[in-house]
């Protein structure tokens, strides 16, 4: 039986070496069939891996990031959950620094990086080792310095003193990496994180012994507010004397609002409201702006404004809450550190009045911290609301916005944690695992009720676009491959048909001479296998030289070492094999005409 199929694939071949020119032009009308599919298979996967190449090299496109900076700490066990789902993570306590760089006329935007960050990876740093003062800069910044890896440069560190007194330090770092333009075409730079953040807290007074740099303040702990209230009873406000103070360096953006929620205010006194967006501000802020009024003949009544801060009543019958109120100073109660705070609640409340222990929802988690104060009764506050100095004011805000605890013994608040992450960076490992990524930070900004994590800014949008752009060309390729793969049944069908037509007498003598009908349906089986083979070789020729020359004609659009064409090796093969494989059947049920062919008729004619 294998000597019979062995004879028929012998004179299989010799019948295409015999018709060798017919044999040619079967096979160069099949590679004209298979050219379009192999070609069109390559411009899907060519254009279609391009487009995700370009991605998949750009570490941005793996970056997922809070929205903007969240005003309370995000808790640990929240942000190990948000680290385990990528492959490098950076927290930090702000989004970016603009730092000085001896040298350049302007602030330069920098942003916390690591050894795992993918852009520190992408610059290929050099001379790292253990030491934490290095700089990975772009190529744009690089230029204006006129500096190369391996050189030094100098951030100038500047902040002002509690005594308003400005302070400068030089410190100096290596440029361990410099990164490419289409990477990062911004004026920008890259420092360890943990540098960044020393930065921070010694921008705001403390000190950071690692680096070196000495602190001027002696608590961690310092009030803040969400705006000011500014009362003219004099020279009243002119909108244009506004808009000019705030084309300066204050830290307010917009123009104050007419407020007139403040109890019991003078009607001959236009109050003003200045608010800040998504930040908050400290008396020295609040310093800022007087002087700047001051400057331009106003003799306004400054008071710290506080937002949306409720106090509960901690008593096991009686359920109690405020708002935090603000008066002016010599209104408020007073302060004085280390003794019991004095509170003034309305008349109406005056039965809550002496000794009372007070509940403070504190952080993301809205942890209720108990403060024992002394409430005391006046005139100047509405009903449903209490007041406080200003300090103490402002500690409460402090204490809601990080999450902070509070020693009744020495009547002060202090951190729960030390790290007081607002923000961060976290990169997954491919652009295929971005979407799952995206969804787990959503996901945790849904729980704590953080914003800034509800939407979080990344290009998934992007990548979804190629993969929906890719579906669609998949779609198309199959609509053409369903077509042409008819087309390959009908001319494979036909083939077969007129071979064994051709051939019906010869098949007939092989009949008589004992072969059986079986054995010799596989004549026109080998013999259109080996005609779609070489269809198949001058398809792939076609489809080499079209990549070659759609790479010299496009070079401006893809560059010189991208092609318009990509064949993966397993997507040739499987498309060997399905194109192997349907006509191989359909040769097998065209060739099966052989066992209705009469020998003897064909013999006796």
């Amino acid at each position: 039986m294998l000597k019979d199929y062995l004879y028929i694939a012998v004179l299989a071949f010799r019948d295409i070496s015999h018709e060798r020119i017919l044999s040619f032009c079967m096979a160069c009308s099949l590679g004209a069939i298979f050219t379009p599919i192999i070609i069109l298979l390559g411009l899907q996967q060519g254009i279609i891996g391009n487009m995700l190449d370009t991605l998949e090299s750009d570490p941005a496109s793996r970056l997922v990031r809070p929205k903007f900076m969240s005003q309370s700490p995000i808790p640990l066990d929240t942000l190990e959950v948000i680290r385990q789902s990528g492959i490098a993570f950076i927290p930090s306590e702000t989004s970016h620094l603009l730092l000085d760089v001896k040298g350049m006329h302007d602030s330069i935007n920098a942003v916390p990086s690591s050894k795992n960050d993918p852009f520190f990876i992408q610059s290929n740093p050099i001379g790292v080792k253990d030491n934490n003062k290095w700089v990975v800069i772009s190529e744009p910044l690089a230029q204006k310095l006129g500096k190369i890896k391996g050189d030094n440069i100098t951030l100038l560190l500047r902040r002002t003193t509690n005594t308003n007194y400005p302070e400068e330090v030089p410190m100096d770092f290596r440029i361990v990496g410099v990164l490419n333009s289409e990477l990062m075409p911004d004026v920008k730079m890259y420092i360890p994180v943990d540098v960044f953040n020393g930065i921070y807290h010694w921008r705001k007074g403390y000190e950071i012994s690692a680096l070196g740099l000495m602190g001027s303040r002696e608590s961690n702990f310092q009030p803040e507010y969400d705006g000011v209230i500014t009362g003219f009873s004099f020279k009243k406000p002119k909108s244009e004397d506004f808009r000019q103070m705030l084309a300066g360096r204050l830290p307010f953006s917009s123009m104050p609002e007419v407020y007139t929620k403040l109890t019991n205010s003078g009607e001959s006194t236009d109050w003003r409201l200045w608010q800040t967006v998504n930040n908050t501000i400290t008396m020295s802020d609040v310093q800022v702006l007087n002087n700047a009024l001051l400057n331009y003949g106003y003799d306004p009544q400054i008071i710290p404004y506080i937002e949306n801060i409720e106090l509960d009543l901690h008593k096991s019958k009686v359920t109690k809450s405020w708002y935090i109120s603000m008066l002016p100073e010599n209104l408020s109660p007073r302060w004085s550190e280390g003794i019991k705070p004095i509170l003034y609640v309305s008349s109406e409340d005056k039965h809550f009045s002496g000794e009372q222990q007070l509940l403070l929802k504190t952080g993301i988690k809205g942890n209720k911290v108990k403060i024992p104060v002394l409430l005391e009764v006046s005139d100047q506050v509405s009903p449903g609301f209490i007041v406080a100095s200003h300090h103490f004011s402002g500690l409460l805000r402090t204490a809601e916005r990080l999450g902070a605890s509070y020693d009744t013994e020495q009547y002060k608040f202090s951190l729960s944690s030390q790290e007081q992450i607002r923000y961060f960076r976290v990169y997954s490992e491919s652009i295929d695992e971005l979407d799952a990524l995206v969804k787990i930070v959503k996901g945790v900004g849904d729980d704590l009720g953080i914003h800034a994590l509800k939407k979080p800014v990344s290009r998934l949008y992007e990548v979804q676009k190629i993969r929906t752009l890719s579906d669609y060309m998949k779609k198309i390729y199959f609509l053409i491959a369903t077509i042409s793969g008819i087309s390959t049944v009908f001319a494979v069908s036909a083939s077969v048909y007129a071979t064994v037509q051709r051939r019906r007498k010869d098949l007939a003598y092989l009949n008589m001479l004992g072969v059986d009908k079986r054995t010799i349906i596989f004549f026109p089986f080998i013999k259109s296998m080996i005609l779609i083979s070489i269809g198949l070789v001058i398809s792939f020729i076609a489809y080499w030289i079209f990549g070659v020359l759609a790479s010299h004609w496009f070079v401006d659009l893809l560059g010189e070492t991208a092609s318009l064409t990509r064949l993966k090796i397993d997507y040739a093969l499987s498309l060997i094999i399905v194109i192997l494989s349907l006509g191989g059947i359909t040769s097998l049920l065209a060739g099966s005409l052989v066992t209705r062919m009469d020998s003897q008729r064909y013999i006796h004619e």
